[in-house]
């Protein structure tokens, strides 16, 4: 396991961005895999376009994203003591007030624009965003304060993954539910 974790920080230092890209798109993929397993496991067949659209999201805008959104909190908040208490309070106030109602936009409306329905991004905002708000706020704060005082800047997308894989079996249930206009006549 040692060498493992020693290749990874070497391919981390080596090259940063790829590292933390490709750390997304596993966890996105895996949050989805596990979202879809009881379906699954009860005969209903895996929605692989699903995975795909998922992992997308985490190769293409959560890992790139993540990486200058942490760089720019860790050049810019309290930069003489980033982790004192307030540096970690300012850091985790700013992505959980500020980032993560645009993170959320932007992954709902990705996920229905590559489903090939731009159409309904605002619908799709406008329903999910606080539900899933209400949840990331239950989970993400404490996650933040950790990551904030005790993770380091080069592990920071590698520590987020980890707590994500669960958080995005959420996202991964919440972007598959129905909203009203979409929901079959009754």
């Amino acid at each position: 396991m040692a060498g493992i974790w020693a290749k990874y920080n070497a391919a981390l230092t080596a090259n940063p961005l790829k590292v933390k890209t490709l750390t997304s798109f596993f966890g996105f993929t895996l949050g989805d895999l596990i979202a879809q397993s009881p379906d699954m496991l009860s005969g209903k067949p895996w929605d692989y376009m699903r995975t795909a659209r998922f992992s997308a999201f985490g190769l293409c805008i959560h890992g790139p994203i993540g990486h200058y959104w942490y760089q720019f909190l860790d050049r810019t908040v309290m930069t003489n003591a980033p982790k004192s208490g307030i540096a970690v309070a300012t850091k985790t106030a700013i992505d959980q007030l500020l980032w993560a109602p645009i993170f959320t936009s932007i992954f709902f409306s990705f996920m229905k624009t590559v489903e090939g329905h731009p159409d309904q991004v605002v619908d799709e905002v406008k329903t999910k965003l606080w539900p899933t708000m209400k949840v990331n706020w239950g989970v993400w704060p404490l996650a933040h304060l950790i990551n904030f005082r005790f993770v380091p800047s080069s592990q920071r997308i590698l520590y987020i993954n980890s707590v994500q894989i669960g958080y995005n079996t959420f996202l991964s249930t919440m972007a598959a539910a129905k909203t009203k206009e979409e929901s079959p006549a009754a």
